[in-house]
């Protein structure tokens, strides 16, 4: 513990805040050997005992163990895990269970490095609820083993900053090697300089007796140097031992037909090459472990790994010793049992969430597919595709995958595998921005499937389902009812409750878009049963789709109340990609409610956002377009040129539309026609039916305003008010716009009457939204808005009082009402109320709601 005294200090001060102010995150790092465990075991020997503290750690498997250190937190607190797997009980389970406890605990999860990415997606779920769990979580890692890409940096960054505390630790100075070398005959400057000043080194090289008056030039000589003073039989256990990644299982080392067996532990721990744990044993540093591990020749690597699989599999498999199982057999390279058991890792892995464990499983499995089936060779590439798609990135490997597993298909006649892996593979150039190729491709698994059998089957349903989700992104609304309605009846024929909440969605969605009502009963079905289910991206999609379609027909109201829940939920189950999506159709709502101001706020909080992709801003990129358009900002150009470069790359006119008439729009505002006419004859080229009535209006609306005249251009179907504008009925046009919501087209409506006392009525409308450009375009001024402390507050978007949102903040900061009511001197009655009033006016059940909230709408706060 030299030089470790104010680390220590700075987690007691951590530790004590707690109570007050929330958990904290610390980080301990540094280089192997550094002292992190040593640190740790320091500060937890001095807690008083009435505080809790659980160790665990992360495995150094070539595939680690799915959640293994949460597995072991979970474990403590919540009993044994039942045979049943189920992925709560490691999130939401777990966590509600820590904020009940009493009193602040600590949570030690050791070398992060190795973490896999559901633990790293853990520490992500836990670090953004921090603020309301009494728990010191301290994490240990070796940072200069990570580049700054590594996952673990992303996670990092997302938790709030001022919850962490970073502990570096450095190398021992010269002066305290000095003090360490004072009773020894070790020269302290050649020790400093042979180990940099490293603990662990300085304790290795203080242990080893001089070897002829030579210190050794490295560490690991130091290391070979001990073990080749152990006698065979301790040297031969420590390299069994070796052969296990992390906790070495004593029971299963005494089984082994090693000479003096009793001798070799009393001599290894004695050495304290290894120290005990509650179910076994391991190296007391992991540089010895990787030493003794690396002077092992391939065939005696080879030889232990076979005899220890040999004595785990008599034991019995289990889902605890399945990826041990996979780790010994690849050391093996016993194709066998890696073909058998990777798979099953893989399953397990993925049930955790743990998908790209179960993707490194399954690449194992594809180095030997050579001596697999044909169709287990199948089998594991679809898989691999499947899981490197969710967990890594739709490469070219991915799409190679699924063609390798279409030719293994084909091969031996099953068409309908065939037809399922075409299916996904449109999916897979659908996420890539390749519509061509997506189009071809589901043609192909219809074609295919409708060859292999007239029969129901779930491959059927998918392959259906995603045809009609593809035609209902292109806007071709008809065909993609007919699919959706064939994928629902499937799905019920196989008891496919995923398909059925996918085809519900779909054809509800399709229905709405073309303001059919009877579409919103049909999405409010798709969400029941996804929420029943557990299928949280199903009920993810219902969100984001009901909400959208509801703005498209101009519910706004219930649009608000729906993205609100849908929001709320999203945050409450990490689905990032979905939250910022929707959190862009909030800003969508906002525009269309004539707030640019807050559209813009919202839409840029979206874009600021990392790891998001080009499909999840797009809506965000499109209000702030917009917005700014309609501001008259002078970055309007610049902002709409982005939004239509990204709708160009996803080629879904559901997007390119919207800006097309918006740049007819630009011609009225800014009098900027070089792209008007390109975007008329775009939307004139797609058929009616691929226009929602709303958008059909708002096209004709503008090229009206623009005084172009349309030959034969007539939708079916218009909303009232449109219709009424374009009859010249613009003093009732006026109204309805109104009725809707829709101030801004009110306004247009009545400067087209051409009246003095409606051309000032469409001024004030102007002004009271802010829509300067237009305000220009009609001939007003601007008016410069000067609000004072009363109507900020009124202004906040949740009508929050100046009160509430200085108490909304100290909640996202940790703070207990106890320790808000003693920082504003006010009573606690007083700040109970205020807490009770906020959880109101944001719809949230508790402070953790609270928190998650701010988190995905930063603008909430003051």
């Amino acid at each position: 513990m030299f030089e470790r005294h104010e680390n220590i200090n700075t987690l007691n001060h951590a530790m004590k805040s707690i109570s007050t102010h929330g958990g904290r995150l610390a980080l301990v790092y540094g280089e192997a050997g550094i002292g992190k465990s040593t640190l740790i075991e320091s500060f937890i020997d001095q807690l008083p005992s009435e505080h809790t503290r659980v160790v665990s750690f992360c495995d150094a498997f070539e595939t680690p163990r799915a959640l293994a250190p949460v597995r072991d937190i979970a474990r403590y607190f919540l009993g044994p895990e039942s045979g049943e797997h189920n992925e709560d009980r490691y999130f939401d389970m777990l966590i509600h269970h820590l904020l009940g406890l009493g009193q602040p605990v600590v949570l030690v999860i050791e070398d992060l490095h190795w973490a896999d990415q559901r633990t790293l997606d853990w520490l992500q779920f836990i670090g953004r609820r921090l603020a309301q769990v009494p728990v010191l979580l301290i994490a240990t890692y070796r940072d200069d083993e990570l580049d700054v890409s590594h996952p673990l940096y992303s996670v990092i960054g997302i938790i709030q900053q001022q919850r962490i505390d970073r502990l570096n630790l450095k190398p021992l100075s010269l002066n305290t090697i000095e003090k360490m070398c004072c009773d020894l005959s070790m020269d302290a400057n050649t020790l400093f300089e042979t180990t940099s000043g490293n603990p662990f080194f300085v304790t290795e090289m203080l242990n080893t007796e001089e070897v002829e008056g030579l210190v050794p030039n490295s560490v690991s000589d130091v290391i070979n140097a001990r073990l080749n003073r152990l006698p065979v039989g301790a040297r031969t256990l420590l390299e069994y031992a070796a052969c296990f990644p992390r906790e070495v299982p004593l029971k299963l080392l005494e089984k082994m037909k090693l000479s003096d067996i009793e001798d070799a532990f009393n001599l290894v721990f004695s050495r304290k090459f290894l120290v005990p744990t509650p179910n076994g044993a391991r190296f007391q540093h992991e540089l010895v472990r990787v030493a003794t591990y690396g002077r092992m020749t391939p065939h005696q690597k080879q030889h232990a790994h076979t005899v220890l699989l040999r004595e785990i599999l008599l034991q019995g498999a289990n889902t605890k010793s399945i990826d041990m199982i996979v780790h010994h057999a690849d050391g093996a390279q016993d194709a066998e049992t890696v073909l058998e058991y990777a798979p099953r890792a893989a399953t397990l892995a993925a049930q955790f969430g743990a998908h790209k464990e179960a993707a490194d499983h399954l690449r194992r499995a594809l180095r030997y597919c050579e001596s697999a089936s044909i169709e287990d060779a199948a089998v594991i590439n679809e898989t691999w595709a499947y899981e490197a798609g969710i967990a890594l990135t739709i490469d070219d490997a991915v799409i190679a995958a699924r063609h390798r597993a279409i030719e293994l298909w084909q091969s031996i006649g099953n068409i309908e595998k065939v037809g399922e892996n075409l299916s996904w593979l449109s999916r897979l150039h659908w996420y890539r921005g390749e519509a061509e190729n997506a189009q071809r491709y589901v043609l192909d698994a219809m074609k295919n499937l409708e060859e292999s059998s007239t029969k129901a089957s779930p491959a059927r349903a998918r392959a259906l389902a995603l045809r009609a989700q593809y035609e209902m992104l292109q806007d071709k609304m008809e065909p993609a009812i007919h699919w959706a309605r064939q994928a629902l009846d499937q799905a019920v024929l196989t008891n496919e409750h995923e398909m059925q909440a996918h085809s519900l969605n779909t054809l509800g969605s399709a229905l709405l878009f073309r303001d059919k009502p009877e579409g919103e009963t049909y999405l409010r079905e798709s969400l029941h049963l996804a929420l029943k289910h557990g299928f949280h991206e199903q009920a993810a999609r219902v969100y984001t789709n009901l909400s959208e379609c509801l703005i498209e027909i101009g519910a706004l109201s219930r649009a608000a109340q729906l993205i609100d829940e849908g929001i709320a939920f999203d945050s409450e189950h990490d689905l990032d990609a979905w939250t910022y999506y929707l959190v862009g159709r909030k800003a969508q709502l906002r525009f269309e409610q004539g707030n640019y101001d807050e559209a813009i706020l919202i839409a840029d909080s979206v874009l600021s956002r990392d790891n998001q992709t080009l499909l999840m801003k797009i809506p965000a990129m499109i209000v702030r377009a917009r917005s700014k358009l309609r501001r008259g900002d002078k970055d309007w150009k610049p902002a709409m040129s982005s939004a239509c470069s990204a709708a160009e790359r996803i080629g879904e006119p559901q997007y390119s539309v919207v800006l097309d008439i918006a740049k007819i729009e630009a011609e009225v505002l800014h009098s900027h026609k070089q792209e008007t006419n390109a975007a008329i004859e775009n939307i004139c080229s797609l058929s009616k039916d691929q226009l929602s009535p709303r958008k059909a209006g708002e096209f004709l609306f503008w090229v009206r305003q623009s005084n172009i005249e349309l030959d034969d251009w007539q939708p079916e179907a218009l909303p009232d008010a449109f219709h009424c504008y374009l009859e010249g009925n613009l003093k009732e046009a006026s109204n309805l716009f109104l009725r809707d919501g829709m101030v801004y087209f009110a306004a247009w409506s009545l400067n087209s009457i051409k009246s003095p006392e409606a051309s000032e009525s469409a001024i004030a409308l102007f002004t009271n939204i802010g829509a300067n450009a237009a305000l220009i375009a009609c001939g007003g001024h601007i008016a410069i808005k000067r609000k004072g402390p009363y109507k900020v507050a009124s202004a906040h978007p949740y009508k929050l009082t100046q009160q509430e949102q200085k108490i909304l903040k100290m909640i996202v900061e940790g703070l207990s009402n106890l320790a808000i009511s003693e920082d504003l001197c006010r009573s606690r009655r007083t700040v109970e109320n205020h807490v009770s009033s906020i959880l109101s006016k944001l719809n949230c059940k508790s402070r953790l709601d609270v928190a998650l909230r701010t988190q995905s709408e930063p603008w909430i706060l003051p």
